[in-house]
């Protein structure tokens, strides 16, 4: 007995010291900003085409599951390309150098899925010559996976195989430059991991501290259209298509193999930890976008993107000429919310496509009879957030409205005087505007700057697009409760712990419509983090972890006015009447003073308001 008081004892104090080293260590936080300081535009459509095998207005329709022939293949690039607008009026007049960027990761046996199948190169190579024999075509690659046999200073590894060869890149390039159908194509192929580079310094406000100049390879800087290939694959960044492929343009005599440790480790490679890999991923576009994306999805990845994944047949081409929008519309393709994917969502916020599907023009084929589920890849997290009983965590919400910090840490107590029924303003009373963190760890410390303990709130509304049973995957360091709709969906209520990505997952009934979800967080020792995502009833975790389709997180709602009140003072008066006979008489009165609703401002509208004002007098 006396030998396990001693151990209780023991672990007492092993637990306090613990605690005492663990308070002393200096906080790091999630960077943040607000959310207007992106530049990300709301109203920009877009178009992606989707064209797959058994599309009936192809010369040779064939089944999802068939092996293709080239000439079905090239049909298929042909038709994805006219769908998405063509290529003839976006080259430039008086353009010459025409640069496709494929997907080339390891030396692999082409039509498995790791690289981008020859023969969408090919059928690429000659829908361009078809446009303009003039044009110099150079397929261009800096793949991680092999180095030039002879290459100084590469890691062993990496020379194992020609890659070039073994793809199959070699062959189908020897090809069409010897093919006499062709006599004034003009191709070569570039291995960019050997190219001269220029120095391109990564614009402000930088999105990673990784880089503040970023060495791109003279062929694609000096290139008059850039096309990107990729292939449709997972990868521990959630999904890979066109976003992803470009860390294959580092050049490897300055990024090394695979473009993360530098060349002879110099120091320059690219970082591929969490928290850094996919806001490089947006950095690499930022200097250096693409001007066209034709993503070969007819074999896919499931599991990794390397030759240990799965192959998926999928016989699809996919095109447009925002690459935002075609990995979102890629992404669902693949059954995975692209609301989850970091760096999708943050190439959007920073102007650089579109990744709201209600905005997308779909032509061909349609996602919902086009799409197929992929066995996810285990996302890339720091090891201490890992949760092996959620091996595949999406996104966090990460733009909240933020109060605090309350400088006493009592979870029992409101401070808010009301949070059952909280529905902020973002800006008012206390509240935040919209803070966006560059984690799936939101840090409302980090924007409060507080060192004691203390409680925090982090708001958000969501919209949904029915009434469904959904899964509210939480983690915290801290106390945490969770209301969804003015009900508490969530509490825990034991002090400190390891977050994890989630701590626990719940069942919660989201409502079709608007929601309201509160978040309130204990701090210590200037430490108040959390993560928080509504995922789909999934209990299978090979698919487990998408956030519930036609969710999405907003900031602030418009208020409703009552019928009447067109002046919006939340009064029904006669100066609405006032403001009503203002509008009438202006050119191109605001629909604002549409009081019956008609889609006009007139004398009808002026009888609508006194019959108004009459009932409620």
């Amino acid at each position: 007995m006396r030998k396990k008081y001693v151990l209780i004892i023991l672990a007492a104090v092993l637990v306090a010291a613990d605690f005492a080293v663990w308070s002393q260590v200096p906080v790091t936080h999630t960077r943040w900003c607000k959310l207007s300081d992106f530049s990300y535009d709301s109203s920009k459509e877009s178009t992606v085409s989707i064209v797959r095998s058994d599309d009936t207005t192809l010369p040779e329709p064939a089944s999802r599951m068939a092996s293709l022939t080239y000439a079905q293949i090239a049909a298929m690039v042909d038709r994805a390309i006219d769908l998405a607008g063509g290529l003839a009026g976006r080259i430039p007049s008086g353009a010459r150098t025409i640069v496709i960027k494929p997907n080339i990761v390891d030396p692999a046996l082409n039509g498995s899925g790791v690289n981008t199948d020859t023969r969408v190169v090919k059928a690429l190579v000659l829908h361009l010559y078809h446009l303009n024999p003039d044009y110099e075509i150079k397929v261009a690659e800096a793949a991680g996976g092999w180095a030039r046999p002879g290459t100084p200073l590469a890691p062993a590894w990496s020379m194992s195989t020609d890659g070039y060869a073994y793809c199959g890149y070699k062959g189908m390039i020897d090809s069409l430059q010897a093919d006499p159908a062709y006599p004034d194509l003009k191709l070569e192929w570039v291995d960019m991991n050997y190219d001269s580079t220029v120095a391109v310094a990564v614009p402000e406000p930088r999105f990673s501290d990784d880089q503040q100049v970023i060495y791109l390879p003279r062929t694609l800087v000096e290139a008059d259209f850039i096309i990107n290939t990729p292939v449709m694959k997972v990868h521990s960044t959630s999904i890979t298509v066109g976003l992803k492929n470009w860390v294959g343009i580092l050049p490897g005599m300055v990024y090394g193999w695979s473009h993360d440790q530098g060349y002879n480790k110099n120091g320059i490679g690219l970082n591929h930890a969490a928290g850094h890999l996919q806001k490089n991923i947006v950095e690499l576009h930022r200097v250096m976008p693409e001007q066209f994306v034709l993503v070969d999805a007819t074999m896919g990845k499931e599991v990794s993107k390397f030759d240990s994944g799965i192959s998926k047949r999928m016989n699809m081409i996919v095109a447009g000429e925002d690459v935002v929008s075609v990995d979102a519309v890629c992404a669902e393709l693949m059954e995975v919310n692209p609301e989850d994917v970091e760096h999708v969502t943050l190439a959007a916020l920073a102007g650089l496509g579109q990744n709201d599907l209600s905005r997308i023009e779909v032509k061909g084929g349609t996602v919902e009879q086009s799409r197929a589920p992929f066995i996810k890849a285990a996302k890339v997290q720091s090891t201490e957030l890992k949760n092996s009983s959620y091996p595949y965590w999406g996104q966090s919400n990460r733009t909240w409205l933020l109060k605090g910090a309350f400088s006493q840490l009592n979870m029992d107590h409101d401070y808010l005087g009301g949070e059952a029924e909280t529905a902020p303003v973002p800006g008012q009373d206390g509240w935040s505007e919209p803070v966006y963190f560059f984690d799936d760890v939101i840090d409302p410390a980090a924007f409060y700057g507080g060192t004691t303990d203390g409680i925090n709130y982090a708001f958000s509304y969501f919209t949904a697009s029915a009434d469904s049973r959904a899964q509210l995957w939480v983690g915290s360091n801290q106390e945490m409760t969770v209301w969804l709709n003015g009900a508490v969906v969530y509490q825990y209520q034991s002090g400190f712990r390891q977050i994890k990505l989630p701590n626990e997952s719940v069942l919660i009934d989201v409502k079709e419509g608007l929601n309201r979800l509160l978040v309130k967080v204990g701090q210590r020792s200037g430490v108040s983090t959390f993560g928080l995502n509504i995922c789909e009833n999934v209990t299978d975790k090979n698919y487990a972890g998408n956030r519930l389709e036609g969710l999405k997180f907003i900031s602030s709602v418009e208020p409703e006015y009552a019928r009447g009140d067109l002046n919006r003072d939340s009064r029904v008066n006669i100066m609405d009447l006032i403001s009503l006979l203002g509008a009438m008489r202006s050119a191109e009165p605001d629909l604002q003073y549409d009081s019956n609703s008609d889609g006009k401002v007139n004398v009808f509208d002026l009888l609508d308001l006194l019959h108004v004002l009459s009932e409620n007098n």
